[in-house]
């Protein structure tokens, strides 16, 4: 698959009975859940996954590379001139200091948030696909992943969720059509960055064992092994929260599962409308969980897989087709 492969992301918000996808590159968003059974054309409005998502493109296309100030602004100024995204109230926090004249180093709001600790959400993975989208080198992958989270999340099991959907973006996007192979990558990426003094101590202080990304990425081979693998037992094992650890994970397993058909899914859906309506199924935090197993399966199976009524039924799509064609440019720059 080439760069130029269309990235889908979509949420369910459950509370207002909307789906919102997030299309990398594209990175459309929002649509009607009844689109899946009753094809009803309506123009939603999309989610905070989105509208962070957009800064972040927006930042790199600005300045050519990344630049940990002005994405920080565009998060800020975003929040303040739209709101009604919904946002967490955590971030909202952060949003308003970095609007402060007084904020000197745009990571400190982050590392103040909850007593010190730093958030260990799934906020910076939901967000950062676009880093994958814009360097190709697995380690810059790593680096700027880590970087554009923790302006939000401090903890390393917020920021590490985002190197793992980072890494499993860049993979996707490169072709990696064997699983074990694709888990193989993962798992050696993800045990060396876990293997930090902080990455350590976060897990031992929030009563996880070592290296619980990497522990979770093995879980998913067994499951894969398996075949047949119960709804209640992925969630058992890896969760459906807005913790980054009980979220990543499982957007990663939905989009390897969903590669062959599952009894639970239409066999009508093709590979990444499967993998949408799996991550459906599963409940809980369904947006963000959705949103980052479609950014995966929009980077493996490209654009010809998202259905022309998606497209057509996102808020800003044609600006973000812009945004799409500016991170191609970008890509393809020489260095």
């Amino acid at each position: 698959l080439e760069a130029t492969g269309l990235h889908l992301q979509q949420s369910l918000k459950k509370e207002t009975k909307y789906v919102s996808f997030h299309i990398y590159i594209y990175i459309l968003s929002v649509y009607n859940i009844y689109c899946f059974i009753v094809c009803a054309l309506e123009i939603l409005y999309y989610s905070d996954d989105t509208a962070m998502t957009h800064s972040i493109v927006r930042s790199l296309l600005a300045k050519q590379d990344f630049d940990e100030v002005d994405m920080a602004k565009r998060f800020a100024e975003e929040y303040h001139k739209d709101p009604d995204r919904s946002y967490g109230g955590g971030v909202v926090t952060v949003f308003k200091k970095l609007l402060s004249p007084k904020c000197r180093d745009v990571f400190e709001p982050a590392r103040q948030q909850f007593n010190g600790k730093g958030s260990y959400g799934n906020g910076g993975a939901m967000r950062v696909a676009g880093i994958s989208l814009v360097y190709s080198d697995v380690q810059d992958v790593k680096k700027y992943a880590k970087l554009s989270a923790e302006l939000t999340h401090a903890n390393s099991l917020g920021y590490n969720g985002a190197i793992l959907q980072a890494l499993a973006v860049h993979y996707a996007l490169r072709g990696e059509s064997e699983r074990d192979r694709f888990l193989d990558h993962l798992i050696g990426q993800m045990e060396d960055v876990e293997a930090d003094d902080k990455s350590v101590a976060d897990a031992q202080m929030l009563g996880y064992e070592d290296r619980p990304f990497s522990k979770r990425l093995k879980k998913i081979r067994e499951f894969l092994e398996q075949g047949s693998v119960s709804r209640s037992d992925v969630l058992l094992e890896l969760g459906n929260g807005i913790a980054a650890l009980h979220s990543v994970p499982t957007a990663i397993y939905s989009f390897l599962r969903c590669m062959e058909s599952h009894p639970d899914v239409p066999d009508s859906y093709n590979c990444l409308q499967r993998t949408i309506m799996y991550c459906i199924l599963l409940g809980g935090d369904t947006d963000t969980i959705a949103t980052m197993a479609g950014a995966i399966a929009g980077a493996f199976y490209g654009e010809e897989q998202v259905p022309q009524i998606w497209k057509e039924s996102c808020e800003a799509y044609e600006e973000t087709e812009k945004l799409a064609d500016g991170l191609y440019e970008l890509y393809h720059q020489p260095a």
